[in-house]
């Protein structure tokens, strides 16, 4: 069995109750749950990557450095929930339920929030994207390294810096230059093709790599 269909039978859940489960770091992809309790749960750090949540409870769940990249949520609840450093990439959230959640530095890239539940697009600790940022955007030289990183098996399965039909993840990019100066992407990436040696799935897990190198004085 391939690992993503491990994935799919080990992380799908039906009217489970799940309730204040650790999560985190764990790789949901293409899983499906329906109606069930993951209150209180520990999501950081976690993909669910074309996953399906439907009419599932994460009341007072966090979230921190999680992805939801094609992420069905419809009728889902998040009352309370706390989200940081978090991307919402084509999420479907229709009647999600975000009563009363906190979010800070929350990206909703190609999401309809207009059909979400109590969901302030007002707040400044939330970013709201129609698009990808323009590749215009970046230098001719940082473009070109993050290029020569689709060599590496394990940076590329990833997904976080490179994306179908030859493109780059430009909003990876622009929140990697919200947090470090291209300066410092353009010395750094290019170690990480040596330091990274196990599969990752998130954003989050290449910044604490490169904050990593920060720390060491590498760069």
């Amino acid at each position: 069995m391939s690992c993503i269909g491990k994935n799919r039978a080990i992380f799908s859940y039906k009217c489970a109750n799940r309730e204040k489960s650790n999560f985190m770091y764990k790789d949901f992809e293409k899983s499906e749950s329906y109606r069930s309790n993951f209150s209180e749960c520990n999501f950081n750090y976690a993909t669910l990557r074309a996953a399906k949540f439907k009419f599932c409870n994460f009341d007072n769940a966090t979230f921190s450095g999680t992805e939801f990249i094609g992420t069905n949520l419809r009728g889902s609840t998040f009352r309370n929930a706390i989200f940081e450093d978090t991307i919402f990439n084509s999420t479907q959230l229709d009647k999600t339920n975000f009563y009363g959640a906190t979010f800070k530095n929350v990206y909703f890239l190609c999401s309809n929030i207009n059909i979400a539940k109590n969901l302030n697009a007002d707040s400044n600790n939330i970013t709201i994207l129609t698009k990808m940022p323009d590749i215009k955007d970046f230098t001719s030289e940082l473009l070109d390294i993050v290029e020569k990183l689709r060599n590496n098996d394990i940076i590329r399965r990833s997904k976080v810096l490179h994306l179908k039909n030859k493109r780059i993840n430009t909003l990876s990019l622009s929140m990697l230059k919200s947090d470090f100066t291209e300066e410092m992407l353009i010395k750094a990436l290019p170690l990480l093709a040596s330091k990274i040696t196990l599969q990752f799935h998130t954003l989050s897990y290449l910044k604490k790599q490169l904050i990593r190198l920060v720390e060491n004085g590498i760069i």
